[in-house]
């Protein structure tokens, strides 16, 4: 089993469009109302699986992002004053996937997930920057597979195909080892008796061992829904992530609403699986629907609309306000408005 290549990552991850280097003004914008403090060559500010993820802006001293494998760690990239960590974990409230020490002593700006999220849809120079540098970042971890999950399968297997889908399709990272050409990956699963209808088995965290998840499943080991309160009261929820679900949305979290998406499977709907979308407003010369769909998503939580995922929308209450959307395991979230996408999965 191959750990992922290092010198992709860094090769990847050097460059001044995910790395840049903020101005002096950018620094005082982007710093405003976040917390000073003093750090010390070898504190540990964030780690792996950390659920709260804020973002470190450097003011003096270096900061290196390492990914640990085992006893050892790889460093990935290390960062000077004017630049800053996070990827888009921080945006979509998932947990860390890599580990951030103090290289240098100096002072840093703490700022948290909401401060990011409210700066992001105020300050259109310095949310280009950062959205910009967050995409490119988690581009470049899922093109080495430095997540927190790994997909032992087979291609032949449609369990294998349905759970890479599912985290290529909501943007989460992982290794895949295909047992179709890993011997070493296949004895290993004989020692522990996986036989082939617990295909796939995904390690899911520090600890999990899943055999043949549902997506449900997976969703909940790896955190996706974490950081979403369901005794929160929003102004509107959306059953269904597609095009429709995900352009109310954004028009209503942009205008200030409290918005919750529940999609049942993975954003993009339909349109998601397109190889090529000609006939969609603003773009003349087409656009793949995943791309389409992955702008839209990514364009939604900006604005802080928040995604439930991996969430079946099985009834709605209408007898009272505000009106109560079943969403599963006894479980039910509340709002003063719904809307029923027409391109939903659910």
């Amino acid at each position: 089993m191959k750990a992922p290549d290092a010198s992709r990552t860094l090769d990847a991850w050097r460059n001044e469009r995910a790395f840049p280097v903020l101005t002096p003004p950018q620094i005082q914008q982007l710093g405003a109302g976040g917390r000073r403090r003093a750090v010390t060559r070898g504190d540990v500010l964030l780690d792996v699986g950390d659920k709260t993820v804020p973002l470190f802006l450097v003011v003096s001293g270096e900061l290196e992002i390492l990914r640990p494998v085992g006893t050892s760690e790889t460093t990935i990239v290390t960062l000077t004053p004017g630049q800053f960590s996070g990827e888009a974990s921080l945006i979509t409230g998932r947990r860390s996937f890599s580990r951030i020490r103090v290289r240098e002593s100096g002072e840093v700006i703490q700022l948290d997930r909401d401060h990011v999220l409210s700066f992001v849809q105020a300050n259109a120079e310095l949310s280009e920057i950062l959205m910009r540098a967050f995409l490119l970042r988690r581009a470049a971890i899922i093109a080495v597979g430095y997540g927190d999950a790994v997909v032992i399968g087979s291609s032949h297997n449609a369990g294998t195909l349905r759970v890479k889908e599912f985290l290529s399709r909501n943007g989460h990272p992982f290794q895949y080892i295909d047992l179709d050409h890993d011997a070493e990956a296949q004895e290993f699963l004989d020692r522990f008796d996986i036989a082939a209808g617990d295909i796939p088995v995904v390690l899911c965290g520090t600890n999990a061992v899943l055999r043949n998840p549902t997506n449900a499943r997976v969703a909940e080991c790896l955190g996706f829904n974490e950081t979403i309160d369901p005794a929160v009261v929003r102004d509107l929820a959306i059953v269904g992530a597609g095009p429709a679900g995900l352009a109310a949305a954004v028009y209503g979290a942009s205008e200030g609403l409290k918005v919750l998406v529940i999609e049942a499977d993975v954003p993009g709907g339909q349109a998601g699986s397109s190889s090529r979308i000609e006939n969609y407003l603003g773009f003349p010369t087409g656009i793949s629907g995943l791309d389409l769909t992955n702008r839209a998503y990514a364009q939604a939580q900006k604005f802080g609309a928040e995604i439930m995922i991996a969430k079946r929308a099985a009834r709605l209450a209408c007898e009272r306000q505000p009106y109560a959307l079943d969403v599963g395991d006894d479980s039910h979230v509340s709002a003063r408005t719904q809307i029923l996408s027409n391109d939903s999965q659910n």
